[in-house]
């Protein structure tokens, strides 16, 4: 059995909220409209407007309108999505981690590493005086070899996030310069630089 279309004007509107009721031709109670329920219009609705549309009882009782169009006003054409020229492609979701074991000692192992050539530069560092100079200006830190942060430009928010080493996504993020990232050598130039810490 088709559903019966009904008629009706709409009596109040709030675009900025995006919705209205509508007074029954019959009479009775207004029934509620919401914007969702007009896909296809070429214009917003406004209050006057003749509304044509199906009645839909919801499970709390309350009765609002459902595939509606205003009378006289033609439906909006199908929009194409084109694509975009030139477009990155999205990056493929990566499969979840196998074997924690392996990775966890890895890990380890590196930190031993670390630590093994971390605690003789801090001794000898301990007993020379500071270093007085001028720290590197950010087109020397962009070039810089020993600049382990990653500056990179996410490229479905256009965001700008840096990534530490450890970090989950550090060794699969790549950084190119022609696109305006960049390295840094420290976290606080990154921030100083308009940037923003990654989530993971």
């Amino acid at each position: 059995m088709a559903p019966v279309p009904y008629k009706g004007q709409l009596t109040t509107w709030k675009d900025d909220r995006g919705f209205g009721f509508i007074k029954p031709d019959g009479g009775g109670k207004e029934i509620f409209l919401h914007i969702s329920a007009l896909p296809r219009v070429s214009r917003r609705p406004a209050v006057g407007d003749t509304i044509l549309y199906e009645k839909v009882t919801e499970p709390d009782g309350k009765v609002r309108a459902a595939k509606a169009s205003i009378e006289g006003v033609a439906p909006s054409p199908r929009q194409v999505i084109r694509p975009i020229p030139n477009a990155r492609p999205l990056p493929a979701k990566r499969k979840p981690k196998q074997g924690g074991l392996l990775e966890a000692l890895v890990g380890i192992l590196g930190l031993a590493v670390v630590a093994l050539f971390a605690v003789p530069l801090a001794r000898r560092s301990f007993y020379v005086q500071p270093d007085t100079s001028i720290p590197p200006s950010p087109v020397a830190s962009i070039t810089e070899p020993t600049c382990v942060i990653k500056g990179n430009i996410s490229i479905s928010s256009g965001r700008k996030l840096y990534h530490v080493p450890g970090m989950e996504d550090y060794t699969w993020t790549e950084i190119h310069l022609d696109k305006g990232e960049r390295w840094f050598c420290t976290e606080a130039e990154a921030i100083a630089s308009g940037w923003q810490r990654a989530p993971r």
